[in-house]
């Protein structure tokens, strides 16, 4: 199914459905490595099993409930009943007349299930969201948060990527399984921003330059735009002034015109503008002086 999806088989329509994804992610953490994958990854949402359970871990795919609840799936591995609730391009089904709330009626029948297999009850539900969104989850009481667990698709990516980038020991079966799941969840765009962190863990050379921009004449593609060091060259070289143009009342730093008190005029002008009455480029035509001052400092007259 990976290599379908990968190269574009299947119709558009069948790749968006939330099933679908749910059978790829969690159908590699039934068939790969389960110390390596299963056990770790349960073990990043804080349920803690030995590398047995996770051995002996039962999948249940589309489980039905007395009520004709359909849950994604369910895990049962050592002490734990975990009903996992995925979504993917779509939301959870609200209450109706007719029905409760699609998350209300799931912690409801799995609180049966889970009595009656005599383990403890997780809720985790899976989406596509960067970050928690509280509104879709105001159903569920407060009592039972403790039980529940949000997590995204994005956060497999990740795991499943930093297991490849790490030392652990993978046959080229696992590796390769590893590699087209993350390439999907990829296509997908469901990868994560890894933050700046992540530089951490590289060994970069990290040294000064003489210059901040990138020589244009060595750009393979950079349309009209010929690069700052090209365009900033002038006949004569541009100076720092010798006098401050921004004062505030302190007369060190410039912070806000809204701070300033009276201001009085400066004795010369910052800009200059064109004959024709308006800014031009300063290497078109030669400048002249405008009739009134731009700007003022701190002194005698109203800004």
């Amino acid at each position: 199914m990976y290599q379908a999806e990968l190269r574009g088989k299947l119709a558009s329509s069948f790749l968006r459905m939330e099933d679908v994804l749910t059978s790829d992610v969690f159908s590699f953490f039934k068939y790969s490595n389960r110390e390596i994958f299963l056990k770790d990854y349960l073990r990043l949402l804080d349920l803690n099993v030995s590398v047995q359970e996770a051995y002996d871990a039962e999948f249940l795919f589309w489980p039905r409930y007395e009520d004709n609840t359909e849950p994604d799936l369910v895990i049962i591995v050592g002490d734990y009943y975990l009903l996992i609730e995925a979504k993917y391009l779509s939301d959870f089904v609200e209450v109706t007349k007719k029905e409760k709330a699609q998350l209300i009626r799931e912690i409801n029948g799995g609180r049966v299930e889970a009595r009656n297999y005599d383990k403890t009850f997780k809720l985790i539900v899976i989406t596509d969201d960067h970050y928690y969104k509280i509104e879709k989850f105001k159903v569920i009481p407060s009592d039972f948060f403790p039980h529940f667990k949000w997590t995204n698709w994005q956060f497999i990516s990740l795991f499943i990527e930093k297991v490849l980038a790490s030392k652990t020991r993978l046959d080229n079966r696992e590796r390769d399984f590893a590699l087209d799941l993350c390439t999907l969840l990829d296509k997908k765009n469901l990868r994560n921003f890894h933050g700046v962190k992540a530089l951490g863990s590289m060994i970069l050379d990290l040294t000064s330059h003489d210059f901040l921009f990138f020589d244009a004449r060595t750009a393979s593609f950079r349309g009209a735009f010929i690069g700052f060091t090209e365009s900033l060259i002038f006949d004569s070289k541009i100076l720092p002034s010798d006098k401050a143009v921004f004062y505030d009342k302190r007369g060190k730093l410039f912070l806000s015109l809204l701070h300033v008190g009276r201001l009085k005029k400066i004795d010369r002008s910052i800009f200059w503008r064109g004959k024709r009455r308006y800014f031009t480029c300063f290497l078109n035509e030669k400048m002249v002086e405008p009739g009134k001052h731009l700007f003022y400092k701190e002194g005698l007259n109203n800004a």
